[in-house]
């Protein structure tokens, strides 16, 4: 196992350019000569005595574990969702999409008139 790296390997050299910012003040040199290429028992110990190093290559290696994961579809019918309805500007220069049933169209800025609903199968001109 002398040239295999492991997941705690690329972990820890992963943590590496993180540490100015996990551990503020301390020195990054001293913590950096902790992460020997080979021994997980000192990277271990390092995430023990530097908890917020420890918490970082434990979300690391939960984010990038090649455990089995799994699809559940949410609940509910698999329907298509229906088109928003879509305003315009009588005079042509805004289109306005509604983003819930409920939702007033804004009036046009430009000439300040009141939107009008473009209806399924209405050219949009």
């Amino acid at each position: 196992m002398a040239d295999e790296e492991t997941d705690l390997h690329r972990a820890a050299r992963k943590v590496v350019p993180h540490l100015d910012e996990l551990i503020g003040e301390r020195t990054p040199l001293e913590l950096r000569d902790g992460l020997p290429p080979a021994d997980d028992n000192a990277i271990r110990r390092l995430a023990a005595t530097e908890p917020v190093v420890g918490e970082w290559l434990a979300d690391y290696l939960d984010a990038t574990g090649s455990g089995l994961r799994t699809y559940n579809p949410l609940s509910g019918d698999s329907e298509l969702v229906a088109p928003s309805a879509v305003f315009r500007c009588p005079q042509g220069t805004l289109f306005w999409y509604r983003r819930f049933v409920g939702e007033r169209p804004p009036r046009c800025p430009t000439h300040g008139v009141n939107l009008i609903r473009i209806d399924e199968g209405t050219p949009n001109s």
